[in-house]
């Protein structure tokens, strides 16, 4: 069996149509790309993947689609988030259905759920699929954020949450992997933080930059494993004046603009996201260009 995480996998985008309908025909040129990368894993739906914009039946399609493009290729966590817990049910459902290896899990945003809700909201997938979890942590999108005690509580209850992603403290994760040892994987999203965090426990990303840069961040997080930090300094170092190009024109936008120039049909982010206006675009080209 695969194993359900990994220290390298990129948050894929969510092909868009320019009237805003999910485009699917984007995906097989998109899993095309990623395979020729040596992307070892995609995580579906999740803040990259635009998910809170989709409904249930579109996530659902999305699953679907890039499993059979992917076919086991790849392997692939189905981010299942959702503001009502029965959605997130559903959605952990299509995702084995769909063949999923695993699902991460974040919380609902905006609701700023009890310590005890979460539990109650995480244990109700739990029941629900059998496949492995990694549960989700991000504050500052979410307004919530689980405690180390509500954490180390579901994790004892329900064996198959084998992994978290932390978009909160990073400070929490030597005390995590003290606790729950080496063999429980601690993720993160934040590309700009790897070698730092990689010093504080953390085994390593889903990443968003991945999707530009796919080998440049492998290689940094193969260096670092293997304890050569300097290397994967150096990497960073070089990658850092596109990546603040790509952040400061807007993430999204920019990453879809930029398989736009390699010809890959991803279309756009779904409003309020918009487009790169033509002054924009210029500014993204000559970061580029050097």
């Amino acid at each position: 069996m695969n194993k359900p995480f990994l220290p390298f996998s990129v948050a894929m985008i969510t092909p868009f149509s320019t009237n805003g309908d999910l485009y699917l025909k984007g995906i097989p040129p998109l899993i095309e790309y990623y395979k020729k990368q040596g992307v070892p894993a995609l995580l579906i739906s999740g803040s990259t993947g635009e998910q809170h914009s989709m409904t249930y039946e579109e996530r659902a399609a999305l699953f679907s689609e890039v499993k059979k493009e992917a076919k086991d290729d790849l392997i692939l966590y189905g981010g299942v988030a959702a503001v009502r817990t029965k959605d997130a049910m559903a959605l952990a459902v299509s995702a084995e259905k769909s063949g999923l290896d695993s699902i991460m899990l974040g919380f609902p945003p905006y609701l700023r759920i009890s310590q005890q809700e979460a539990i109650t909201y995480v244990e109700k997938i739990c029941h629900t699929t059998t496949l492995p979890i990694m549960l989700y942590n991000n504050p500052p999108r979410t307004g919530f954020d689980l405690h180390l005690e509500t954490l180390f509580k579901l994790i004892d209850k329900n064996p198959q949450i084998v992994a978290f992603k932390q978009a909160g403290n990073p400070n929490t994760v030597p005390h995590i992997k003290k606790q729950l040892g080496k063999a429980f994987m601690v993720l993160s999203g934040d590309d700009l933080s790897l070698i730092k965090n990689h010093q504080l426990g953390f085994d390593g990303i889903t990443s968003i930059i991945g999707n530009i840069f796919p080998n440049e961040i492998q290689f940094m997080i193969k260096a670092i494993h293997e304890g050569k930090t300097e290397a994967g300094e150096k990497q960073l170092t070089k990658l850092l004046p596109y990546i603040h190009s790509i952040m400061d024109m807007g993430t999204l936008r920019s990453i879809k603009y930029l398989f736009e120039k390699q010809k890959i049909d991803v279309g756009i982010c779904r409003e309020p996201l918009s487009v790169l206006s033509e002054e924009e675009k210029k500014i993204i080209d000559q970061a580029f260009s050097k």
